[in-house]
């Protein structure tokens, strides 16, 4: 499904990414870990379109989306939590669910899954985005992000400043959307215990660079908590 390929990025005089490759499959949630500043986000944005790589392809669904704008690649059906959340803190709930159909055809509606699986946003429509919870906002930007029905799901740190009743919620939709086997999820996470209870594939990444990756059942066998805390 996502393919990237050596890829390299530039910011100024700084190379952020180093040669990076990985990729995501239908089905499957691709954990990526990393200390802070290490270019997770980077490699993030480098994916959705939001920076230019120096080097390296990036294709998606067999089409190569290297050179790409970020609404293209939001056409072909890449979908993107950033960190933040980013929602529209002035428009509703509704409106903010709404902006996720740009991207499909006219007079499409909110997918029901969303609901099925953030039942509260239901009940908050009529709300405005900068009047809910930290932990209401970040399933409000992961149902946006739905609403366009994409073929890979790209999560950047979901559980940062969220209450645990709200990270289990977002784990087990997750879950949920990996089990249908349609969608590929890269998902980018401090949270170790996370990351692990969810993680299909790994990656850890240091300076830019992958050094480690595996499957997600031999995280702790591979020593990569240790990596983390280094």
């Amino acid at each position: 499904m996502l393919s990237v390929e050596d890829v390299h990025q530039h910011y100024g005089g700084s190379h952020i990414l180093r040669g990076v490759s990985l990729e995501a499959a239908p089905g499957q949630v691709t954990v990526l870990l990393g200390r802070n500043g290490v270019g997770k986000t980077t490699l993030l944005r480098s994916i959705v379109g939001l920076v230019p790589v120096s080097a390296g392809r990036v294709a998606f669904g067999g089409a190569d989306l290297t050179g790409a704008p970020a609404h293209a690649r939001a056409r072909a059906g890449i979908g993107y939590v950033p960190q933040g959340r980013e929602i529209f803190p002035r428009l509703t709930v509704e409106e903010n669910l709404l902006m996720g159909l740009a991207t499909r055809r006219r007079g499409a509606a909110v997918p029901e899954r969303v609901f099925a699986l953030f039942p509260a946003l239901r009940a908050l429509l009529g709300r405005r985005g900068g009047d809910l919870s930290g932990g209401q906002q970040q399933q409000l930007a992961i149902g946006r992000a739905l609403a366009m029905e994409p073929s890979l799901l790209i999560l950047d740190e979901p559980t940062e400043g969220i209450q645990p009743s709200i990270i289990r919620d977002i784990e087990r939709a997750i879950r949920a959307l990996a089990a249908e086997g349609r969608m590929a999820i890269l998902l980018v996470e401090q949270y170790y215990e996370f990351a692990r209870s969810l993680a299909d594939r790994y990656l850890v990444m240091e300076r830019g660079e992958i050094v480690r990756r595996g499957a997600g059942a031999e995280m702790e066998r591979d020593g990569v908590r240790q990596l983390l805390a280094l």
